[in-house]
């Protein structure tokens, strides 16, 4: 759900960029490097620091910490600037005013945002001050990076070096060192390279490690996509050329229509609805997702719409057809899809550490999106790389695989599988093609089955005019190292 103009925040959770990210990106270029010092000044922003009140629908709380020259507001591992305008008064992403209010004693008391005052509950942060930096030394100063192999843990990866993989270090290790510096690539929290079989580079930024659980945004998509073909496997749906409407029980639906009863789940899959909805017409239609989450049930909403379009003609992103075949699914197994996902998903592939809740309506503030940690982000890459197969078992058919990666729609220069992108790279004058599971602030899953190999991001550009330093880091250092142990 979008607040109102005014707000702190610039939303909800959301698959694509919002109205403030123009005014966020000018307040997020990094400012011309400086000499490092030896000694850490005092940031005159540490008086702001805390946790304070906030809206219930964003979990009731929010934190405030300052990174050099801003004030950042973090809800759910998502950041949000805001700048210093003078004392007491700041400047969030859009241009709306934040004044902050003082106690008798000049101590930082809360701040007001639209008219409501918010309270200071503590000085404290769960986020540790140091983790707003990629990494950095005791005295402020940024580190050399020095690369290590991945640790092997019992979570059913292989690891090996670099060199073992095959895989020169040098263009790999400049990259890391660029994440580092931040300056041309600021908020990447993880990158991970499988590769031949083996993790051979796993790396975190901001206070992120192995165990910590990173929210997916969007490339959730792409585990729904997955449990259909789960549901189907198990004939608790036909096929995806299964009719839609006989999955559910509502009585009627609004904007009736003939063609309606025509839908199939291959339609919703393909984003081929023919529904008025599209997320990213600035809000224009009228199931444009910022309009599905205040809904008491999302689903309905939907199904509700009106038809602009026949059903599995044009393409048009909807993330109200995932909610719709993610409840398709649990009307079918008689599960809710994360108990779903756990038996038929999870457990086979050794993932224990989720968050997802799957609950579609208005009281949601997740947007039902999926948590995982890196590494089991790259096990589902690692999963449709080798045609569902993980471990000796078939987790997946792999037909299901093939059809998931077609080419079904056209959205904006990108095609579109079932809940999956292609993505085409050029590099050094080669056509290197990625399927891609992708969520907004540099989600990036890339499967590349021609170099044998999958690569993750996870990031914190969250909405902002450009989220996608993965697709410039992947043509610039990952690729050119993966073709060149090709050769």
């Amino acid at each position: 759900m979008k607040p109102t103009a005014a707000t702190m925040l610039p939303g909800r959770p959301r698959a694509r960029r919002t109205w403030w990210a123009t005014v966020a990106l000018l307040l997020l270029a990094p400012a011309a490097a400086a000499q490092p010092a030896r000694r850490i000044a005092p940031n005159p922003l540490n008086e702001y620091l805390g946790t304070y009140e906030y809206q219930r629908q964003y979990g009731g709380s929010l934190q405030l910490l300052p990174k050099d020259s801003l004030l950042v507001a973090v809800i759910d591992e998502a950041e949000y600037p805001v700048r210093r305008l003078r004392r007491d008064l700041f400047l969030n992403g859009q241009g709306d005013t934040i004044p902050f209010r003082r106690d008798a004693a000049g101590a930082v008391a809360g701040f007001v945002e639209r008219g409501t005052f918010y309270k200071r509950l503590s000085g404290t942060t769960a986020k540790a001050p140091a983790s707003m930096y990629a990494r950095r030394l005791p005295d402020g100063r940024r580190p050399r990076y020095a690369y290590q192999p991945p640790a092997t843990v019992a979570d059913g990866l292989l690891t090996a070096s670099l060199a073992a993989g095959g895989l020169s270090p040098a263009p790999l290790q400049a990259m890391v060192q660029a994440l580092i510096d931040e300056r041309e690539y600021p908020n990447v929290h993880s990158v991970l390279i499988w590769h031949r079989g083996k993790l051979v580079l796993e790396e975190y930024f901001y206070g992120y490690d192995r165990q910590q659980l990173h929210q997916l945004r969007s490339a959730s998509k792409s585990f729904v996509s997955a449990l259909v073909g789960a549901a189907v496997q198990r004939q608790a749906i036909q096929s995806e050329q299964d009719r839609l409407l006989p999955y559910f029980k509502y009585p009627g639906y609004a904007n009736a229509d003939a063609r309606k009863q025509d839908w199939t789940v291959r339609d919703f899959l393909t984003m081929r609805t023919g529904l008025d909805c599209n997320d990213n017409d600035g809000g224009k239609s009228a199931g444009n997702e910022e309009k599905m989450y205040p809904q008491a049930d999302w689903v309905k909403f939907v199904l509700d719409l009106p038809l602009t379009s026949p059903p599995g003609a044009a393409g048009s992103y909807c993330s109200g057809a995932v909610a719709v075949l993610g409840k398709t699914v649990e009307n079918a197994t008689g599960q809710p899809l994360p108990q779903f996902a756990e038996t038929s998903l999870f457990k086979p592939l050794g993932i224990v550490n989720y968050r997802w809740n799957y609950r579609l309506d208005n009281t949601n503030p997740t947007v039902a999106q999926l948590y995982l940690t890196p590494r089991d982000f790259l096990k589902f890459g690692v999963l449709y790389l080798q045609r569902g197969q993980w471990a000796g078992q078939q987790v997946l058919p792999a037909a299901w695989v093939e059809k998931s990666w077609g080419k079904y729609s056209q959205l904006g220069s990108k095609s579109y599988g079932y809940f999956w992108w292609h993505q085409q790279f050029q590099v050094n004058g080669q056509t290197v093609e990625a399927r891609m599971a992708t969520g907004n602030g540099g989600q990036k899953l890339y499967v590349l089955p021609a170099l044998d190999a999958v690569v993750v991001f996870t990031g914190g550009n969250y909405n902002a005019a450009r989220d996608t330093p993965p697709n410039e880091l992947m043509p610039k250092y990952v690729l050119p190292a993966l073709l060149a142990a090709k050769k």
